[in-house]
């Protein structure tokens, strides 16, 4: 008798255990585990990415790449949050590493797109006064990077691009100056004496040595010039940026701000650029002289 007592406390105990862990275990699931910090923190990065990616689109910039790269990262997190939540042991590295890479994209983007429009009115006025057909594939490969969302590559083309219509202004005026202080005197000289043919060498000799002079005096004035039209184009731009903030209110404060820095970086550069070549051409000057 004291037996079969003992063996139903023993089972009564036992159905009481199982009913609280039951219970426990419907809780848990119930309350569900908080998100980590590192979850909190990817959450974050993708809001921000988004943002990105809509400020890209608002610029009529091309999204196809940070979107594939945006996108990745939210299956990545989507997996990682249900991992977590069944208890696992979640990693979002990746997810933050590709929502970094998406905010640093949009940086260079917007950049490329801002010195892009610069370097195209310094082309088009160039354009006016020297051919530049010869280059007319480099400025297309120019665009095209772009296009193609390669936006490190675009901003590098340009700097290629500004040496390039430099080389071809210095060509073009120094040939033309050349054949016409030239031209007539050559022709007359081997016309009219064949016999006086060494004097007419060393005379030769002594005009490419003035005018290789005078080449190199044009080449920085070239440059300097070009120089010129960047800094009135970038100024020019600025002064547009600051009539859709002030006047049309097209622009938000915090855009206009990120767009005076860069643009007043960019003037900053330029002048530094003018400095350098004033400060060579003075030497080049002394030189000369001495």
């Amino acid at each position: 008798m004291r037996v079969k007592q003992r063996t139903n406390k023993f089972f009564i105990i036992i159905l009481i255990g199982i009913i609280f862990l039951l219970a426990f275990i419907k809780n848990s699931s119930a309350i569900g585990i908080n998100p980590s910090n590192e979850s909190a923190q990817a959450k974050e990065l993708l809001a921000q990415a988004e943002k990105d990616i809509n400020e890209m689109i608002g610029k009529n910039i091309s999204v196809n790449r940070v979107n594939e790269t945006y996108q990745e990262a939210l299956q990545l997190y989507s997996a990682q949050s249900a991992l977590e939540e069944k208890g696992g042991r979640a990693n979002y590295k990746l997810v933050i590493s590709y929502a970094e890479e998406v905010d640093s994209i949009k940086q260079v983007a917007i950049q490329a797109n801002d010195e892009l429009t610069v370097f195209e009115e310094t082309y088009q006025e160039a354009e006016k006064h020297t051919n530049l057909s010869e280059m007319q594939s480099e400025y297309n490969s120019i665009i095209q990077s772009f296009k193609d969302e390669r936006y490190e590559d675009t901003l590098n083309l340009i700097k290629k691009g500004y040496d390039r219509i430099s080389e071809i202004q210095s060509s073009q005026i120094a040939l033309n100056s050349f054949y016409l202080a030239t031209s007539r005197t050559i022709k007359n000289f081997f016309i009219e004496n064949w016999l006086k043919i060494l004097i007419g060498l060393f005379t030769l000799t002594i005009l490419t040595l003035i005018f290789w002079n005078s080449f190199t005096k044009l080449m920085f004035r070239i440059k300097l010039n070009n120089l010129f039209i960047q800094k009135k184009s970038i100024n020019k731009l600025l002064k547009g940026m600051q009539e859709s903030y002030f006047k049309t209110k097209k622009l938000s404060e915090s855009e206009y701000k990120v767009k005076l820095s860069k643009f007043k970086e960019l003037i900053r550069d330029i002048d530094r650029q003018i400095m350098v070549l004033k400060e060579d051409m003075y030497r080049f000057e002394r030189k000369k002289s001495k």
